[in-house]
């Protein structure tokens, strides 16, 4: 017995990508040859870890032919590098770097399997802003990817939605400054025990994803990332592209909520007139916008029944 048997999924890396350290993480299926790999774009915040519910339960189903990798976007979390030491990343990293870095992954992870006797599936599954980075990787690697799992897909006027204008204020160079320091003030003053009880207090998160914020995303230079990227959310994601879905649209499927704040239901009404080759479809589910936080499972389950009529696959 191989001792990879042994150890606990997903592997975890840091990943250098065109000069940017990536957070990593990886499911391998057990097979030598994936029939198919999935490499998973985050919203925001772009945190890999809040997909690991997800993405074990899907690997789970396809575990003799899956590959999937998730990476965390640039300066939105400090993990450990791989020396084990922990990598501070400072930058602040607008959203055309991010969308640059991110086309790079996917072109990184294309060639390494295009190497195999038989090259994959090539499948992209973005989350919220995620989708409008799949969107820009389809357009300019088309031919490279066989299909686009978008989960409430916030690609149109972003500052428009009611979340949108609640929020905007927030992400003002001025007032996303002050709030970087405010949270590394509080790290400061505060016993990590006492600022852990209060994000468990809010009860936005789970126990494990506010574990994860407190000890990974609340410093004040990932805070500053993730509102600076927020910020260029609101100010360049405008209009849908109408033109791109009409002629790619057959390479998605999109997957919208009854009643999310970031991505309204008009949207969903829309991309039904625009995008008539592709699937379009509305939840059923009652699965929030923000499913990391409550509805892995949930959403787990509507993914593998897509995949598996992608795939064609009758899996017990």
């Amino acid at each position: 017995m191989s001792f990879s048997n042994h150890i606990a999924l997903p592997l975890r890396t840091s990943w250098e990508v065109e000069g940017e350290l990536r957070e990593t993480l990886y499911w391998p299926c057990s097979s030598k040859q994936a029939h198919a790999v999935i490499l998973l774009i985050p919203g925001n915040p772009g945190l890999a870890d809040f997909y690991i519910d997800f993405c074990a339960a899907i690997h789970h189903e396809f575990i003799e032919c899956m590959d999937i990798i998730c990476v965390s976007h640039l300066g939105h979390t400090r993990f450990p590098d791989n020396r084990g030491l922990v990598y501070r990343n400072k930058k602040t990293y607008n959203l055309e770097c991010q969308m640059v870095n991110m086309m790079a992954v996917f072109d990184e992870i294309d060639k390494e399997y295009a190497r195999m006797e038989v090259k994959p599936k090539m499948f992209l599954c973005a989350h919220s802003v995620g989708c409008y980075f799949a969107q820009n990787i389809v357009e300019y690697r088309t031919n490279r990817i066989d299909r686009v799992f978008s989960l409430f897909p916030a690609i149109e006027s972003i500052g428009q939605t009611p979340r949108g204008r609640q929020l905007w204020f927030m992400f003002q160079p001025g007032v996303r400054h002050v709030l970087a320091g405010v949270v590394d003030m509080i790290r400061w003053l505060l016993p990590l025990r006492v600022i852990h009880a209060i994000v468990n207090g809010s009860k936005s998160l789970n126990a494990d994803n506010s574990h994860l914020v407190v000890d990974k995303m609340l410093h004040g230079p990932c805070v500053n990332s993730v509102l600076r990227m927020a910020a260029d959310e609101m100010r360049k994601i405008l209009s849908v592209n109408e033109e791109f879905y009409r002629k790619f649209g057959h390479k998605f499927v999109m997957y919208y909520g009854k009643n999310d704040n970031w991505v309204p239901i008009e949207c969903y009404h829309k991309m039904r007139q625009i995008n008539t080759k592709g699937k379009v479809i509305l939840c059923e589910n009652g699965i929030s916008h923000a499913f990391v936080t409550l509805h892995s499972e949930a959403m787990a389950l509507v993914m593998t029944e897509m995949l598996k009529e992608e795939l064609h696959w009758e899996l017990d």
